[in-house]
């Protein structure tokens, strides 16, 4: 049996969905193959490991079986969702040796956005010299990093929507010279969007200038570079890819019907009305094309384990990248388990894969870390 680590929580403002997406792990991880180990990172920066396990006279506990049916192992999941919650937990300050001392096979992190999906959690598990699901350091960075994305994107033939981007200086310091360069450029409206950030937040819709500015202060709240993007009228596309750097699988399109203007976090996580079709209503050949596209964006940016790539369908049916998710969101309305199950992957298999694939790197791509001339010789 394998001890998985699973690591939720963090200090972004998607720290609520990193738990409900933690309890949806948690209940299709099979406990037959897997040792859970539950770790928190709190909004402070503080780490815990919760002790789901802590009645020793339980002997469904102890045998690790049937514990979707045990009532304390319910009202664990129940509670792990509330940031307050009263469960049992051990403070902990994270070091290098951590993982070794606990026996992790591996580790599953799935905390979205800042520190979580950008590459700082991953250098550190690096650094444990333990594996980990999904991307690395660098392709979390870029992937996270809109505007870093869209330029290799954009260098391998990807089509993304055209965009401006300032940085925080600029709009705190001369934000009627971003004004006046936006308005150049584009019609409105326009799309103004945090570079470095997830599940939509800080994202708003600007349909004039007083809109813009609007948009443009908030924005800055959560990123030092914004983005301002031309809008494009069409359908909101979501693929989910699986693999590694060299087998890389798709599943099919799926499409996005928000309850709000876009498909902004209170459309994807709150309001409960938006709607998701797991085959879009699209033409084969557009299906095809997308689903091609989103392997070569997975390659191309590094990626690995898992992403959910964005697209739009424009109109004039022409697929464009709006961005790629290194963790997507594993809650029960997220789309990148669905689309998986609906591919024949039940959510279990689709776990199992991930720390296949996870520790798979590990033993395969191991590297010198020192030169000597008599190596090349």
């Amino acid at each position: 049996m394998k001890k998985i680590c699973l690591i939720f929580g963090g200090t972004s403002c998607e720290h609520e969905v990193s738990r409900v997406s933690a309890v949806n792990i948690l209940k299709n991880l099979d406990k037959l193959k897997y040792e859970p180990l539950v770790m928190e990172m709190t909004k402070d920066n503080q780490f815990y490991i919760y002790k789901y396990d802590g009645k020793s006279d339980n002997k469904d506990l102890e045998d690790n079986k049937n514990l979707e049916d045990n009532e304390y192992y319910k009202d664990f999941l129940l509670k792990i969702v509330d940031v307050d919650n009263d469960l049992e937990k051990e403070a902990i300050i994270p070091d290098l040796k951590m993982f070794e001392r606990l026996e992790v096979d591996a580790v599953f992190p799935i905390i979205h956005g800042f520190k979580g999906e950008d590459g700082l959690l991953q250098g550190f598990l690096d650094l444990c010299d333990v594996p980990y699901v999904g991307c690395d350091v660098l392709s979390s960075a870029v992937c996270m990093e809109k505007v870093l994305c869209k330029d290799i994107l954009m260098q391998n033939g990807i089509a993304v929507a055209d965009y401006l981007w300032f940085d925080w200086d600029e709009i705190n310091e001369n934000i009627k010279g971003v004004l006046r360069e936006v308005e150049g450029k584009f019609a409105y409206p326009v799309f103004v969007k945090p570079s470095q950030s997830g599940s939509s937040v800080g994202i708003n819709k600007a349909k004039d200038r007083e809109q813009l500015e609007k948009a443009l202060v908030y924005a800055a709240q959560y990123s030092r570079k914004v983005l301002v993007e031309e809008f494009l009228q069409g359908k909101e596309l979501e693929v989910a890819v699986l693999g590694d750097y060299k087998d890389i699988k798709s599943t099919s399109v799926g499409e996005i019907l928000p309850s709000n203007e876009f498909y902004d976090y209170k459309a994807k996580y709150i309001d409960n009305k938006s709607e998701t079709i797991l085959k879009a209503d699209i033409p084969s050949s557009a299906s095809r094309e997308i689903k091609k596209i989103a392997k070569k964006a997975f390659k191309v940016l590094g990626c690995y384990g898992m992403a959910r790539v964005d697209f739009f369908l424009t109109n004039g049916q022409k697929a464009i990248i709006n961005e790629i998710n290194t963790i997507p969101g594993f809650t029960g309305i997220s789309m990148y388990p669905k689309l998986w199950e609906e591919a024949g992957l039940s959510y279990g298999q689709l776990l199992d894969e991930l720390i296949r694939l996870a520790i798979e790197r590990k033993n395969k791509y191991v590297f010198k870390t020192h030169y000597e001339e008599e190596d090349y010789a």
